[in-house]
């Protein structure tokens, strides 16, 4: 049986993504994502050329990542989170550096040439 986010984990993700982008409305989306063979939920995001992805493992694990339009998938290089606000907020500091410098010291960037 697989574990969809709880309404207060929605809440969490939403309080991270209304405290950074106050002046624009990036309501976040639930779907789901295949990883490893199997659907997990994900609670999506954009912003311009950014779309931000948290993924439910199981009850407690997340994993989290961005892409850079659309070919460029970063993560933090932590595997697993079982905190779900540092997992929100380790993957917006992450963009937030990357869109400074664009520099991907530090992250796992994984490019997809289709």
């Amino acid at each position: 049986m697989e574990i969809d986010f709880t309404q207060f984990e929605i809440d969490i993700i939403k309080k991270h993504v209304d405290g950074r982008w106050k002046n624009g409305n990036h309501g976040v989306h639930m779907g789901d994502i295949e990883v490893g063979g199997i659907e997990k939920p994900a609670a999506i995001w954009e912003d311009t050329y950014y779309t931000f992805v948290i993924i439910k493992m199981a009850a407690f694990i997340y994993k989290n990542m961005f892409y850079f339009m659309r070919d460029k998938r970063f993560d933090t290089g932590i595997d697993d989170y079982n905190d779900l606000d540092e997992c929100v907020d380790s993957i917006m500091k992450a963009q937030a550096d990357f869109s400074l410098s664009k520099n991907t010291k530090g992250l796992k960037v994984e490019i997809n040439k289709e």
